[in-house]
């Protein structure tokens, strides 16, 4: 924009001049008006919002209490959610594309890999059960012990 010389100004100039710096003063004062609140309202919510997304991230139980925990505790929720929350999400990758995996899927819905599963099955009584576990719920078979050596305590029992 190119102002004019001081010797080409009229009053109607001048006086658009004023108007425009006149409103581009009220408009700075609505926006500093509503800074501070917009800031205030900022630091409300981001905590929850991080928490929930987080949370719905690495799979932890009841993100949504954990945000509704944060929305009301705010930056101490935060901290405590922080320290609680799984290391690592929970995510399970196909090896072969990359696409995300439900923990129930035998293939993969993107490319049709077969999922290696850790052990579903009991090699003593052919029951599901969990990752973690140490014992069979059903038949008390150790499932930490290799099953050679499981065979040999059978025998010698």
């Amino acid at each position: 924009m190119k102002f004019p010389d001081k010797k080409d100004l009229t009053a109607k100039d001048i006086l658009f001049y004023v108007c425009v710096i006149l409103l581009g003063l009220l408009a700075l004062n609505i926006v500093l008006r509503m800074l501070p609140p917009a800031i205030f309202l900022f630091l409300i919510l981001a905590p929850p919002i991080f928490v929930l997304a987080d949370a719905q991230e690495r799979r932890v139980n009841r993100p949504v209490l954990w945000a509704t925990f944060a929305l009301f505790t705010n930056v101490f929720g935060l901290v405590v959610y922080l320290l609680v929350r799984p290391e690592q999400p929970s995510v399970q990758t196909c090896k072969s594309c990359g696409g995300i995996l439900e923990d129930k899927f035998c293939n993969c819905p993107w490319c049709g890999e077969k999922v290696d599963r850790p052990l579903e099955k009991c090699p003593g009584c052919g029951e599901e059960v969990k990752k973690g576990w140490k014992f069979c719920p059903n038949c008390n078979y150790n499932l930490n012990q290799p099953v050679q050596e499981q065979a040999k305590t059978v025998t010698t029992a």
